[in-house]
């Protein structure tokens, strides 16, 4: 029969070693499973409750938000009631794109005025003979463009001249 002897403080120390080995696995099993629980249980949970706030926040406006919202509603109606006026007034560019045509290269207006509600062009002329006049009668006469018009208050100038009125009326499609 053999006879082992074994060191007292190696007994000792596998036992302690154990015991350390043993503890320390047991402490890797906590860590793990608390990083388990913490990354697939308790962080989707609080995202989930992060969005369900966040949510919440959005659909919940302050006064100061709706009054905003309010102001921005009537501006913009504002707007869209300006922008309906605006393409349909009458434009009065292209009366002067026309009357630039008819007018006679011997005559000067002067004192001009046009109204669109009347679509009345009222305007005093000035020539140096009555010859131009009777031209220029002839011009708005064969025009399409030009419903009636008036020749008023001809009379000699004091600088060997003809002054008159003239008044023009037009017809509707000319400002569309």
């Amino acid at each position: 029969m053999a006879i082992e002897i074994k060191d007292k403080k190696e007994e000792e120390r596998s036992v302690a070693g154990n015991i350390v080995f043993f503890l320390s696995f047991l402490i890797l099993l906590v860590v793990a499973g608390s990083i388990a629980y913490l990354q697939y249980m308790a962080l989707p949970q609080n995202e989930q409750k992060i969005a369900e706030l966040n949510n919440t926040l959005s659909t919940q406006k302050s006064e100061e938000m709706r009054q905003l919202e309010s102001q921005a509603y009537d501006i913009e109606r504002l707007v869209s009631d300006y922008k309906i006026l605006f393409e349909s007034r009458p434009e009065a560019s292209k009366f002067f794109d026309n009357f630039e045509d008819w007018v006679h290269p011997q005559i000067y207006y002067s004192g001009f005025s046009l109204s669109l509600e009347t679509r009345t062009a009222v305007m005093k002329g000035s020539v140096s003979d009555f010859k131009p006049i009777i031209q220029q009668i002839k011009i708005f006469r064969g025009q399409d463009l030009i419903e009636s018009f008036q020749v008023s208050n001809v009379k000699l100038s004091g600088t060997d001249g003809v002054d008159f009125d003239l008044s023009i009326v037009l017809k509707a499609e000319l400002f569309k």
